[in-house]
């Protein structure tokens, strides 16, 4: 905490904004959505005051994953929304992505499969546009869960292939692991059981690897 009494005692009000943000972030991280959500709306009260709307849209989005994780859709996505309202404006395009790959989580967690691939496919439009590699792989292993959830097994396993070429290049083994995950799961449905426990052990391992058992 020692930056943010700096922070506080030089009077950097944008400065303070990010670090309320950033200190919501590490709650968040951790589960303590109470906390991070207490420390997410300081944030946006200084965001508002001094009329930072690419702070406003990031702060809001931020808000919106804390009631996506806590299974409050309609609130979640209403800040969703506001984030979204500022990006379009400010033409963020790399935030505009984030926020349809999060709008299209909204549904596709409420089971509406349609929509959320909607959403899906106009970040992913975005994210190859602009390169963001990362954020793609995020997009591909999410329209793999879509035909998953579906019973489109052949689909979804090509969508995932492709998050987990992209992951395994990057070197992002969290996100990896999710993949592996998502990989040996769909091969127990499709009764493969070989593929599937070679999938689920290595994701198992670096989960392990990273301190994440699962």
């Amino acid at each position: 905490m020692k930056d943010l009494r700096i922070t506080e005692e030089i009077g950097d009000r944008a400065g303070l904004a990010i670090t309320y943000n950033n200190i919501g972030g590490i709650y968040q991280a951790q589960g303590d959505y109470s906390e991070a959500l207490k420390w997410y709306q300081k944030s946006l009260k200084i965001r508002e005051e001094i009329g930072d709307r690419a702070g406003l849209a990031t702060t809001y989005n931020n808000i919106g994953l804390i009631y996506d994780a806590q299974g409050d859709y309609p609130e979640a996505l209403k800040w969703y929304e506001k984030s979204l309202r500022i990006r379009e404006e400010i033409g963020d395009r790399a935030g505009l992505a984030t926020i349809y790959n999060n709008i299209g989580g909204i549904y596709h967690a409420q089971g509406d499969y349609p929509e959320a691939l909607g959403w899906y496919e106009k970040s992913l439009k975005i994210r190859e546009e602009i390169g963001d590699r990362a954020g793609l792989a995020t997009t591909y292993n999410n329209i793999g869960g879509i035909y998953h959830a579906q019973g489109n097994y052949q689909e979804a396993l090509g969508w995932y292939q492709k998050s987990k070429n992209i992951l395994e290049r990057i070197g992002n083994k969290h996100h990896l692991a999710i993949v592996l995950k998502n990989i040996g799961l769909l091969f127990q449905r499709m009764g493969q059981k070989e593929e599937a426990k070679k999938h689920l052990q290595e994701s198992q391992r670096l989960f392990k690897e990273l301190g994440l058992e699962k």
